[in-house]
């Protein structure tokens, strides 16, 4: 069902004034610290296993359903596909060097999100530096288990197709619905993207906002957003049409977390294309219980040329 634009007004309106007041996730400071040093833990086993080429040493690390979003390849489902991906990828690339830094680590009852960066620089000295968000299962004995992995870049990468593995299942997902009020906010995000005015597109996220967009450095704060949005938007596009969906969702204690694809048609003066990606984002409520993209990555589809 489509929604209005004064429809989506009134239901933001609604669940402004009924929903519970902002909670923070209640986690004792000494579980975040054994967290963070599981995470750490893990991502020298990622540094080990692409240098070794071996995705085995990292299997266990994923969850049957893993969803992986990586940057320029369509969304890859579960671990046996996400194993095919990693072992053409380790196979092509072999390492000279390889860190991993994590930036922020967010724990939840049950989910726990972490976002770094990373640095590769091949043998033919080749260097890709990144960003990248992963979601973790937590498990009742802190265990933590990949849901999804989402990662890109921090500039253009001159060969997309380097980065293309062919021959994994595609992926198809049913849209699942959402709760009412993400909806609506999704409905009101699409409507500023078409409109293409920075200040309302910024005014969807958190004062704090964490954006980590396609090929460039990660934005924080609501100022840094519309100055990203007004270079975003100064170029002559016209967007004609956009589709969204839900892969998937999570409810936190202060929000949710989205799993989500997305397909926009565009025009510039005398040619047009289209645009098709995935990403994650957590939508947190803030102090008027409006709910606000916090933390998000979006990854886009290369088109690989024949």
């Amino acid at each position: 069902m489509k929604l209005s634009y004064i429809s989506v007004l009134v239901i933001l309106i609604f669940f402004s004034c009924t929903n519970s007041s902002t909670k923070e996730p209640d986690i004792k400071t000494s579980e975040d610290r054994a967290i963070k040093k599981q995470l750490q833990q893990y991502n020298i086993r990622i540094i080990d296993a692409a240098k070794t080429k071996s995705f085995t040493k990292i299997s266990d690390l994923y969850a049957d359903d893993v969803m992986l979003m990586a940057e320029y390849h369509p969304l890859i489902k579960n671990k046996k596909n996400i194993k095919r991906y990693y072992d053409e990828i380790f196979d092509r690339e072999t390492l000279k060097k390889y860190s991993r830094e994590i930036i922020e680590i967010t724990v939840f009852e049950k989910r726990v999100i972490e976002i770094g960066l990373f640095t590769k620089i091949l043998d033919n000295a080749k260097e890709y530096r990144g960003k990248y968000l992963n979601v973790w299962k937590l498990s009742n004995d802190t265990q933590l288990t990949l849901k999804a992995q989402a990662f890109g870049y921090l500039h253009p990468i001159e060969d997309p197709n380097a980065l293309i593995v062919e021959g994994i299942n595609a992926v198809k997902y049913n849209a699942i619905g959402i709760p009412w009020e993400m909806e609506a906010y999704s409905a009101l995000n699409k409507t500023n993207v078409m409109d293409r005015i920075p200040e309302r597109s910024a005014n969807g996220y958190t004062k704090d906002a964490m954006y980590l967009p396609f090929a460039d450095t990660i934005k924080t704060g609501k100022a840094t957003l519309i100055k990203h949005y007004k270079e975003y938007y100064k170029y002559p596009v016209k967007i004609d049409s956009i589709q969204g969906w839900t892969y998937d969702y999570d409810v936190v204690e202060d929000g949710y977390i989205r799993y989500t694809g997305f397909y926009v048609d565009w025009s510039v003066p005398e040619f047009s294309g289209n645009t098709q990606g995935s990403g994650i984002s957590y939508w947190r409520r803030v102090e008027d219980n409006s709910l606000r993209i916090h933390r998000q990555i979006g990854t886009h589809i290369h088109k690989k040329e024949e």
